[in-house]
């Protein structure tokens, strides 16, 4: 789901935002009503740009496919879904199905943190009888 971005006489309010959610595979457990949905709604061939149909699309996807055990979207991310769908409905929004390749389908590891010997810890100071956790000279 994404939006194409809004620009208005040279400000820009929104770059333009794409974000994938939901990743599908055969394991999830109505993978093939799934499919046919989304071969219903035609998104193998075009994506969706009608603004209410989008809205449809997240709600249907939500209420019919979610699993027997582990649900698709938290609430909160179903919030956030909806929450993107209003703040970006100026933007021009979209659907569409993007096709990831296996080694793609994870996400990358998350790089270690490197430890940087030396400098200075900040002091601690006392603060008319408070203590304050972190601080400048």
């Amino acid at each position: 789901m994404g939006c194409f971005g809004r620009r208005d006489d040279d400000f820009v309010s929104c770059a333009g935002v794409e974000n994938r959610i939901l990743k599908t595979d055969e394991s999830l457990f109505n993978y093939n009503e799934l499919m046919d949905y989304l071969d219903t709604c035609r998104l193998f061939d075009r994506p969706i740009f009608d603004y209410n149909a989008i809205r449809h699309f997240i709600f249907y996807v939500r209420d019919k496919f979610d699993q027997p055990m582990k649900r698709l979207w938290s609430e909160k991310k179903f919030e956030l879904y909806q929450k993107f769908i209003i703040d970006h409905r100026h933007c021009g929004l979209y659907v569409k199905l993007v096709m990831v390749s296996p080694e793609l389908a994870s996400p990358p590891e998350e790089p270690k943190g490197i430890m940087i010997p030396g400098g200075k810890q900040p002091e601690q100071t006392q603060v008319h009888g408070l203590k304050v956790i972190r601080g400048r000279k």
